[in-house]
């Protein structure tokens, strides 16, 4: 297993603060929920960046977990990096070039080193394809025997159907939604289209809260822009 370094860019106290609300939300969600699919309506949004804080935060406690970056059409994690090299990724061990050891980097941070990361590897013009096969469910599969906690970065479902495939393969999910750019309507039926795939909807993250225009408790930080959990009724 390769040692990396993630990013570790110390948060503003308010951010910090709702990315544990987020982890408590997803904690009481039930025992058996131990592989948690993140994914959102439109691009831009704000998912992975969601998504590989909640990975470090779930990691902090002393959790062994995993982030498992499926998003084969716009992936960050590569701009997280500051040292070592992703050789392998995850369209690799799809497509038979590698093993599954070859693809889990171990990250050095101090502070989250139980957490461990399997990137996406180089683009691939048939995504859909590579994250159908058998191949990725027995991953994933493995991945929760492994692992405290498996967090999965998916494409956004209301641009693509990543998500509904990666979806089976999941406890649950979380929808990111970017306040203001994403219509109650539209983001009810990116909810409907994705809960046919049988993966629960354990809620959703606004993003990028505006707390200029109205008071609601919320803690303010960066240009005053933040997120908060709605849990599914």
């Amino acid at each position: 297993m390769i040692d990396i370094e993630l990013e570790n860019k110390k948060l503003p106290f308010g951010m910090t603060e709702e990315v544990k609300n987020l982890r408590t939300s997803i904690t009481f969600a039930g025992d058996n929920i131990k592989s948690v699919l993140f994914t959102s309506t439109m691009t831009n949004e704000g998912k992975s960046t969601i998504t590989i804080e909640i990975a470090k935060s779930f990691a902090e406690l002393g959790k062994k977990v995993v982030l498992v970056d499926t998003d084969l059409r716009k992936s960050i994690l590569n701009m997280k990096l500051i040292s070592g090299k992703m050789k392998f990724g995850l369209t690799h061990y799809l497509s038979g070039q590698c093993d599954k050891d070859d693809i889990i980097y171990h990250n050095t941070a101090k502070g989250f080193e139980n957490l461990y990361v399997i990137p996406t590897g180089p683009s691939t013009k048939a995504p859909t394809e590579l994250l159908s096969t058998e191949k990725l469910s027995k991953l994933l599969k493995d991945l929760r025997n492994d692992y405290d906690m498996v967090i999965i970065d998916t494409a956004p479902i209301g641009t693509v159907t990543d998500a509904a495939i990666v979806a089976p393969s999941a406890d649950g999910a979380v929808f990111i939604i970017e306040s203001g750019k994403v219509n109650y309507k539209t983001a009810q039926k990116a909810i409907e289209k994705f809960e046919m795939s049988g993966c629960k909807v354990l809620g959703v993250a606004l993003n990028k809260v505006d707390k200029s225009k109205g008071s609601y408790g919320y803690y303010k930080y960066g240009k005053e822009y933040g997120y908060e959990y709605v849990s599914e009724k």
